[in-house]
């Protein structure tokens, strides 16, 4: 492994864990309980979010219910400065 590499692998639960953070703090509050159900895994090299199976329905809505991209919102808009930030250190 290059030197890129292992420290990417050394940051990789950090950014985990603030990744789940940004999730928490954006994720849309009826009961709590989809924010109480977010987690995120690390797997090898891969973040894996897991959370109740209606989260689906909140991020990219329903028939009768418009969307709630928290989830994509976090992607699109904090996770490379996160990583950046991370990184950086």
């Amino acid at each position: 492994m290059n030197e890129i590499e292992l420290k990417l692998e050394s940051v990789l639960p950090k950014i985990a864990r603030r990744f789940q953070n940004e999730l928490l703090l954006t994720c849309p509050v009826d009961t709590g309980r989809l924010r109480n159900s977010i987690k995120v895994k690390l797997e090898g090299k891969s973040l894996i979010v897991w959370m109740v199976d209606y989260g689906a329905f909140v991020e990219f809505g329903t028939s009768r219910q418009r969307p709630n991209p928290f989830i994509r919102n976090v992607i699109n808009n904090k996770l490379k400065s996160i990583i950046i930030e991370e990184l950086s250190k």
